[in-house]
Formats: structure tokens, C-alpha cells, sequence
């Protein structure tokens, strides 16, 4: 009776065993097809004469596998970029998209197109599913761009080199030079340096335009068919105001005597951001600099400021839109709809908000 029962135990358990030898079903895959371009104009000439006017893609419906309601994106980046800074155009949920022709202007200048002059452009498609899939990219297309001299695209201006926070690389996320609001060939950044050179850009990814000095008094400048200047040089570690005239080609550095504390944090508040007047939307502190505060946000038409520590004890508020200088209980800052790089500083309170 012991011989039986313990081959009938044997026999159960290599039964599991023998089960889990059999082939198992692997789920079947579902292809995944990305939107394309299926028709756009072969190249886009910009006159700005109709603030309506509007430029159509029609594109090839992406295949999620399944069906669902899709969202098509124009996506738009300078050719070999990749789309690392890629702008978003125009949006529909049909394969038609149609995208205002002054959008694609600012965007094709803040890219590198010198205004009124003409370029390429890479174009594409973004799936964005109902459901919570993952969104598909296309592939790109090349279109040449010709842009017009739009009086609201203003100029932006970036610091390189091994005396700022990026180092050398032209295109990791470089701090930006804060725009006057009444002047746009004024630019100040007040901050921290380290010992060393750097230059001024005014495309990210690109090394001209680059400015800098070769005489240690006035502004140099290489646009694109000459040489390069030589650095802005900072004599020793420490914070200073950089100040930046491109109208009267001159620049100045200007050592901080009194730096005053940072805060644990910094975020937009108010009707135009993500949580209205509720709460702060906190924005990335440089680690180079932990006066200097970055954010990439969607704003909604209204009004915003700037506030630490998400209390109102201490906030910053102006009357200019795109840049300024931010006061202590100072007004709503206005702002139009759109998708905006914000860059702050706590030090002085200047702002600015680059287009994307």
C-alpha cells in the first residue's frame, strides 16, 4: 500500500511538470503604423499679408490595431535636429490639419530661418491615440521655407561656453538672456559664472549667429559667413550682471556685490497655467545657478505671476507679456495662448517666455 501511494505522489507531481513543458499561446502582436505627410505644398512662401491665412497638410491616418479616435500633430524642427525641439503647429482629430501660416513663421525664424529669407524645414506627423497607448511618430519630410519680417518675432539669445552652466554644448537646455520689454537689442543676465569664456548664440544647436568681442569693449559678431569672435572673458568665479546692447554693440560685466538667498522653490501661478490660481506650478531650478528657474508649460489666454515657496508672501508680477522685470506684488503678467519655454530669475526678478 506504501509502494502505491508513493508512486501515485510521484505521478502528481511530475504531472505539473509535464503541464509546463506544453507550448504556451504568446499573445499575438498588433502592428503599429505611424501617420505620415501625404499631401503638403512642396515649399511654403510666407508673406504675411492675411493674419488668417493657413497652410493644409493632409496626412495618412496612423493604425493603432484597433480603432479609436487619433489626434494629428504637425510637428516642425530644423533638419538634423531630430525633433529635439520640435513645435507643435497645428492639431486636428480628421487626417486635414490646417496650420496658420504665421505660426510656421515664427516658428521657422526661432529655427534659424533669418526673416524674409529662405530655408528647410523638417515636417511631421504626431499620433496621439484615445487610449492609452503610446503616440507615433512619422517620418519626416523636407520642405523649403521662405519667411517674411514678422515685427512680433523677436530675437533670443543663449549663453555657451566653459564660464556658464551648459559648458560648450550649444544645445542642452542653455540659459537665456532676459529681453528687455521696451528694448529688444537689450538683453541682462545677472547670475552665477565660473571662471573661463563664453559667447552669446541666438539658435540652440546652431554656432551662428555667435557673438562675442575682440577688443574686450564692444560686441563681435560672426552671422554666418565670417569668423568667429573671441570669448567674453570672466576673471574669477562669482555672480555678475552681463549686460548685452546689440544696438549700440556694446556689453559689460559687472561683478554682485550683495547675492541673496534662494528659495526652496519657484512656480507660475494664475488662470493661464495648468492649475489656475489654486496652486503654483513648480518650475526646475538650474543646479549651475539656483537663482536661475526654467519651466516648458502650455498656457491658456489670461494671467499669470511668479511666486516662492507656494505662498504669496513672496511674488512677482509685471505688465509685459513675452519679457520683463518682475516686482514684488507687481500686476498680472498678460499672457496669449501657447506653448512657452519660461526662464526666471529670482535675483532681479526678469523674466522671459520663448516659443515653441
Amino acid at each position: 500500500m506504501m509502494r502505491l501511494l508513493s508512486k501515485l505522489t510521484l505521478v502528481g507531481l511530475l504531472l505539473p511538470l509535464i503541464w509546463s513543458c506544453s507550448a504556451i499561446d504568446e499573445p499575438p502582436i498588433i502592428p503599429q503604423l505611424p501617420a505620415t505627410i501625404a499631401s503638403a505644398p512642396s515649399s511654403i512662401t510666407l508673406i504675411g499679408e492675411d493674419e488668417e491665412e493657413v497652410v493644409v497638410f493632409n496626412v495618412n491616418p496612423a493604425d493603432f490595431g484597433t480603432p479609436m479616435e487619433v489626434t494629428y500633430i504637425i510637428q516642425m524642427d530644423r533638419p538634423g535636429n531630430n525633433f529635439a525641439n520640435a513645435a507643435d503647429l497645428g492639431s486636428s482629430t480628421s487626417t486635414t490639419v490646417e496650420v496658420k501660416a504665421a505660426d510656421i513663421n515664427r516658428r521657422a525664424v526661432s529655427r534659424g530661418i533669418i526673416a524674409g529669407e529662405a530655408g528647410p524645414m523638417e515636417f511631421r506627423v504626431r499620433a496621439v491615440p484615445s487610449r492609452s497607448l503610446s503616440a507615433l511618430e512619422g517620418a519626416a519630410v523636407t520642405i523649403n521655407v521662405t519667411t517674411f519680417a514678422d515685427p512680433v518675432a523677436l530675437r533670443n539669445l543663449f549663453l555657451v561656453g566653459e564660464a556658464t552652466a551648459r559648458g560648450w554644448n550649444n544645445n542642452d537646455n542653455n540659459p537665456a538672456l532676459f529681453r528687455d520689454p521696451e528694448n529688444p537689442d537689450l538683453f541682462v543676465y545677472s547670475g552665477f559664472f565660473n571662471a573661463g569664456g563664453f559667447k552669446v548664440l541666438e539658435n540652440l544647436g546652431a554656432w551662428q549667429p555667435q557673438y562675442g568681442t575682440n577688443d574686450g569693449t564692444s560686441i563681435a559678431v560672426n552671422p554666418g559667413n565670417g569668423s568667429d569672435p573671441d570669448v567674453f572673458n570672466v576673471p574669477a568665479a562669482g555672480y555678475y550682471t552681463f549686460t548685452f546692447d546689440l544696438a549700440a554693440e556694446t556689453f559689460s560685466l559687472v561683478p554682485i556685490a550683495n547675492v541673496p538667498a534662494v528659495f526652496g522653490t519657484v512656480g507660475i501661478i494664475g488662470s493661464a497655467t495648468a492649475n489656475g490660481w489654486d496652486a503654483s506650478t513648480a518650475m526646475n531650478q538650474l543646479a549651475f545657478d539656483k537663482h536661475i528657474y526654467y519651466l516648458t508649460a502650455t498656457l491658456s489666454n489670461g494671467e499669470m505671476k511668479f511666486r516662492a515657496d507656494n505662498d504669496w508672501a513672496v511674488n512677482w508680477g509685471s505688465n509685459t507679456a513675452i519679457s520683463g522685470r518682475a516686482t514684488q506684488d507687481g500686476p498680472n503678467i498678460p499672457v496669449e495662448a501657447g506653448t512657452f519655454k519660461i526662464w526666471f530669475n529670482s535675483l532681479d526678478g526678469r523674466y522671459v517666455k520663448i516659443d515653441q
